[in-house]
């Protein structure tokens, strides 16, 4: 985009200059940010490094100093491989294809292809696609581990293909392919995740290009559409529906912001003449800008296509007030305040207001089974939804005949009477509004039974009960016996009404999750039967 451009440039020329003050000169290697070499680590600098030496526009165009980083760094990719060509990424994954990389070195081949016109750049390109042939080898004998390697490794192999021709990586792409894509009714990939589903939205920008199958864009479209419902008010992405959780989707004090669907939005916007994409590749960019007070560094594809250079698209609005329902999910956002409601997890309840986030859990003491995950979302109406959740327990009288062992575990169990078998039963209905969230909880079966419900907040956060005033802090606790708590974090309060506290069992209660060691956490507590109407509100609204 026209008005981004100067500030992506130097978004690339800021990455340039770290890769050039952390560059090993003495070893001729690039270490990466654990301490050692590492095959990522020399390779996908270089999509970044070709890129600002390209550019007219950069203060590292034309930069011999660029040149000899790249050439060092792909004489070291020569020695990262295996001798099935297949590569290490020390953190975790060993005898992998280079699928995660070769995008970036196939990306960088093709700027230097449409660029190189000197002896010395010309040499360099030449190295590069000799290098090439060896991670084709090494991704047409390679697999993948998750849902989402699947279409990062057939973009990544149909890419290297277009440049190698090696047939190896068109078995490979086309055979992930077949299996078809995993994107559901609304527009959701298998894992859920938005910092996955930005690879895959990527990947399939690559493979629609590369087969020229537009079947692939509807599913980048589908993708990005959706991805407009799970931004918050402070502009980070709900991630707590994620099926995974290796980048800390499950801390309420994580913060993700959709930097990396910054190309997804802007080509397609592009392509489709979207201009609500339009607007929000925009406000990903004012955002970045806003932090860094620069652009994104991904400046490849103003070299690939240059016509992105004077693209200046009509800007539609994102919605920022929305009610969505798809299958476990719920998310109602009015303008800063936000509420998510999800199933499969304690954290049921996810609520936001500016910066300051919320979410809700309950549990019971109860054999250890009644820590409350609804299985699934009933609607009432637009505003009410219910959920329930059933916790039973038992005890097993003596077999009735004499057993063959006397080895617990090789006894038949099955074959004991069950006796006093009980349960216990939650009923939680939540009401939505514009500025306030109503929680009735009700339970029915076993009375007696101690219960908390927990209120985990991003800390640090200031709390107010009777004009008294205390810290919220990373991993401490509080219960309040009457009146109503105010938590306020910058300029962001919210209310949670209803206080009661009859016991204080809570953080170490058998059978509950761990006590949030990133939030500042509220106890309410008491016995069963519950029935109990809470609201957690905006201040100053209702």
């Amino acid at each position: 985009m026209k008005s981004h451009y100067k500030d992506i440039v130097k978004g690339n020329e800021s990455a340039i200059e770290h890769y050039l003050k952390t560059f090993n000169y003495e070893e001729k290697v690039m270490y990466g940010a654990y301490g050692y070499p590492d095959y990522a680590n020399n390779s996908v600098p270089i999509e970044t490094i070709a890129s600002g030496y390209y550019c007219v526009d950069s203060i590292y165009h034309n930069d011999s100093r660029l040149i000899y980083l790249m050439n060092c760094m792909i004489d070291y990719l020569y020695t990262a491989h295996r001798p099935d060509f297949t590569v290490d990424n020390r953190e975790s994954d060993y005898c992998a294809p280079p699928i995660l990389v070769s995008i970036y070195l196939s990306r960088a081949y093709r700027i230097m292809e449409k660029y190189a016109q000197t002896k010395e750049q010309i040499a360099l390109k030449d190295k590069l696609r000799e290098y090439l042939e060896l991670p084709a080898k090494g991704i047409s004998n390679g697999g993948t581990i998750t849902p989402n390697h699947r279409w990062m490794g057939s973009s990544s192999a149909l890419l290297l293909y277009s440049i190698v021709k090696n047939k190896g990586l068109t078995d490979f792409a086309y055979g992930y392919l077949k299996e078809g894509v995993d994107i559901d009714e609304f527009g959701e990939y298998t894992e859920r995740s938005p910092m996955y589903n930005r690879e895959c939205d990527n990947a399939f920008i690559i493979i629609a290009e590369e087969t020229k199958d537009n079947y692939y864009l509807e599913c980048v479209r589908r993708n990005l559409e959706l991805m407009l419902y799970y931004i918050e008010p402070d502009f980070t992405m709900f991630t707590q529906n994620s099926n995974r959780k290796d980048k800390q989707e499950g801390d309420v004090s994580a913060s993700f912001y959709p930097d990396g669907f910054y190309h997804a939005y802007m080509y397609m916007s592009y392509l489709l003449k979207n201009p609500v994409f339009a607007r929000m590749a925009d406000d990903i960019f004012r955002n970045i800008k806003s932090r860094v007070d620069r652009g994104p560094s991904i400046l490849w594809p103003f070299l690939l296509n240059p016509e992105l250079m004077s693209y200046e698209p009509v800007l539609g609005d994102r919605p920022i007030t929305f009610n969505i329902f798809h299958k476990d999910i719920v998310r109602r956002k009015n303008d800063d305040f936000s509420v998510t409601l999800l199933t499969r997890s304690p954290n049921f309840l996810f609520i936001q207001k500016g910066n300051l986030r919320c979410f809700v859990r309950i549990c019971a003491s109860f054999f250890a089974v009644a820590q409350f995950v609804p299985a699934d979302i009933k609607k009432i109406d637009d505003e009410t939804y219910y959920m329930t959740m059933t916790g039973e327990g038992r005890y097993r009288g003596p077999l009735p005949d004499k057993p063959e062992t006397s080895k617990w575990k090789d006894m038949d169990h099955s074959k004991r009477p069950i006796i006093n078998q009980v349960q216990l039963t939650y009923h939680v209905k939540i009401t939505l509004h514009d500025s306030k969230v109503e929680l009735d909880i009700r339970t029915e079966g076993m009375d007696q039974v101690p219960y908390k419900v927990e209120f985990c907040f991003s800390a640090p956060c200031s709390v107010k009960n009777q004009n008294n005033e205390y810290e919220g802090q990373a991993g401490k606790h509080m219960t309040f016996k009457e009146a109503d708590i105010d938590i306020q974090k910058d300029n962001n309060t919210l209310r949670i009404t209803n206080t009661h506290n009859s016991h204080i069992y809570h953080d170490i209660m058998r059978g509950s999750v761990q006590k949030s060691m990133n939030s500042f956490t509220i106890y309410y507590t008491g016995f069963t039967h519950i029935d109990k109407h809470i609201e957690i509100l905006e201040v100053g609204k209702s």
